[in-house]
């Protein structure tokens, strides 16, 4: 029985579903994906998503799989797929794309004044962010357009090392908007770099937004952002510079209302909105570049770095990340040289 098959025992220890392969008929030893060539030098020109090659990209979702698992990153891009992504929060993702949309009708002049959602807030009087040269710079920069990561990719900073021969990684993000406050010192306007969040919580406790483990990946999210883009200030010597606070506006719907509907057919489900801002550093996003780059020219995967886990209720769980490892263990085990 072939290997994969249903009824194999092998078939749970495969990196995923075999229908999930980009190739529905590869066989063991003729997986082509394209894997990580350190001998060819990253690039940020715009390509389609079949005529690309986008093996020396790094955005900032790759870096947080290199955060939570160096082994799993490492596999990413060595013929492995880590994960198989899950369904988008459809509602949560069209709040977002309105309040982008907000935003971006107050940066053409349709929407009169400043932004409502920032109002009693300490960025009350920002403005969006309008590129001095570049007319289609959020539309591209901030993932405004169909297949926005091969736009967004384009503004990546090719990274290179002083000991490296070229540039070894494109690194680009998607950031949702970025607005202008004026310094009070006269120098040069900052950039604040903003992400809108969607959910429906009776108590979604914003004094403590940035501090609870689930939410730590937020801060790490906008530090990365803020690296980005103080790298293409630099780049394209902007008159800019990067506010040292983030910001997130969180869109509460549906807890302001106790029915779906009045007496007539009109909708009643409104939503609150609350500002988040948090103080950032993000001097470490460079040396973790360099880690993650020196995870990439490993010749073999790094070991499983064990991930604490809360046992205090329930059974002690196995992190996913554990599970994909064991997975290519024991592929590599029983099928030597089947993958990557």
């Amino acid at each position: 029985m072939p290997i994969g098959d249903p009824g194999n025992e092998s078939y749970q220890h495969l990196p995923g579903h075999p229908r999930d392969r980009i190739h529905l008929d590869a066989k063991p030893g003729g997986y082509t994906k394209r894997l990580y060539d350190p001998s060819t030098p990253a690039t940020n020109t715009y390509a389609t998503a079949r005529a690309g090659d986008f093996t020396s990209d790094l955005s900032r979702s790759r870096l947080d799989l290199f955060l939570r698992s160096p082994r799993d990153f490492w596999m990413r891009y060595h013929g492995w797929e880590a994960q198989v992504s899950g369904p988008m929060f459809t509602v949560n993702d069209r709040m977002g794309t309105l309040a982008e949309a907000h935003f971006d009708a107050i940066r053409t002049g349709a929407f009169a004044g400043t932004s409502p959602l920032l109002d009693g807030t300490d960025y009350a009087n920002c403005t969006p962010f309008v590129h001095p040269t570049d007319a289609d710079f959020i539309d591209t920069f901030c993932g405004r357009k169909s297949m926005s990561w091969s736009w967004a990719r384009t503004h990546g900073v090719l990274y290179q090392r002083s000991t490296d021969p070229h540039a070894m990684l494109n690194v680009y993000g998607e950031p949702d908007d970025i607005i202008v406050m004026h310094a009070e010192d006269g120098g040069d306007p900052y950039l604040v770099v903003v992400d809108f969040k969607t959910g429906s919580s009776a108590n979604p406790k914003y004094d403590k937004w940035f501090e609870t483990n689930y939410h730590a990946a937020y801060k790490v999210q906008l530090e990365f952002y803020a690296w980005l883009l103080e790298q293409i200030i630099d780049r394209d010597n902007l008159p800019y510079r990067v506010y040292p606070r983030g910001v997130h506006i969180h869109m509460n719907i549906g807890r302001t209302e106790d029915r779906l509907f009045e007496s007539s057919a009109a909708t009643q489900v409104g939503f609150s909105h609350e500002l988040m801002d948090v103080e950032l550093d993000w001097s470490w996003v460079e040396p973790t570049l360099d880690l993650a780059l020196e995870c990439l020219l490993m010749t073999t995967p790094p070991p499983v770095q064990m991930l604490p886990m809360r046992t205090a209720r329930g059974a002690p769980k196995m992190h996913d990340n554990w599970s994909f490892a064991e997975r290519y263990q024991w592929l590599m085990t029983n099928h030597p040289g089947s993958w990557p």
